[in-house]
Parts: C-alpha cells; structure tokens; sequence
C-alpha cells in the first residue's frame, strides 16, 4: 500500500467517523448535509440460502430503498411530534471498522467498504438492540468535499431483533 492509497483511506475513515458522531450527536442536519442529490440509500432483506450460494440477501426487497427525498423527509420528521418511534430519541453508538478503499479516482469518485456496529438503547428500557453489518459506500467530489452517493448496507442478522428501523445506518 503506498503513502498516498494511506492517506485517501485515512481520509475516508475520518470521514466516517464524523458522519457516525453527527447521528449519534442526533445532529441529522449535520448528517444530511454530507449526502449528494444523487443519493441512493438501501438495506437490502437479508436471507437464509443452503450452503454457500451468495448473495445471501434480497435483490428486489429492502429494509429501506430511499433517494434523497425520501431520505429528507425521513429527517424532517425526527423534527416533528410524529416520529413515535423516536420519542424519546434513541441513544447510539457507531462503531465503524474494517474500512477499506475499493476504488478512487482523486478529486472526483470513490467506492468504500467498511463494518458497522450499532449499540443502541431507548429510554429507561434496560433491554438494548445490536445491528452489525458491512457498508459500501459510493463518494462524489463537489465543491471541495466528498459526499455520500450510495449506501449499501447488507445486515448481518436474516431477522433483526430491534423494534422499528427508524434510526439510520
């Protein structure tokens, strides 16, 4: 790996790790700010298959399958009383790992792969959800930064064990 791939990884990394602090800082202006009008943002239904055979998750049916309208009115509406699911809000913590620069082309795009962990907790529950999966993100340079083009993120668990997705991955 040369200096150069170094650094571009570190770059991403950063990247990643602000984009994890603004959403669990509930900061999701913050956080919508770095998505590009391109925007795709999917999580595919993960499945159960006989032996190895892959892809092991849904080709046509999503957990979610926003564009950047969708994905702005589902941050308009953490803003409102109408987001039962997120009264109060939940607490999290991203744990981002395992990041790797599948391609990049300076100043212009970039493909990212990396694991993700969610610890999260509601209220005074004393019961807590874990999500992990692995992300790939797609990245365009404009005006001077990068922003989020597409998310993939292909969850580990085939049933997941929380009560809603209103939280974003």
């Amino acid at each position: 790996m040369t200096i150069e791939r170094m650094l571009v990884t570190y770059e991403f990394e950063q990247w990643l790790y602000r984009e994890a602090k603004l959403i669990d800082d509930i900061d999701f202006d913050g956080w919508f700010s770095l998505m590009h009008p391109t925007l795709k943002y999917q999580m595919p239904v993960r499945v159960n298959k006989e032996g190895t055979e892959r892809p092991d998750y849904a080709l046509d049916m999503f957990a979610f399958d926003d564009d950047i309208e969708l994905l702005k009115i589902r941050v308009d509406r953490l803003k409102t009383d109408y987001a039962w699911a997120e009264i109060p809000p939940s607490r999290t913590r991203r744990l981002v790992n395992n990041v790797r620069l599948l391609d990049y082309v300076p100043n212009e795009k970039a493909v990212v792969n990396s694991y993700l962990l969610i610890y999260r907790c509601r209220s005074t529950d004393i019961h807590h959800d874990l999500i992990s999966g692995e992300r790939q993100d797609e990245f365009i340079y404009e005006n001077g930064e990068w922003k989020l083009s597409k998310r993939f993120f292909i969850v580990d668990q085939t049933t997941i064990n929380t009560r809603n997705l209103a939280i974003f991955v």
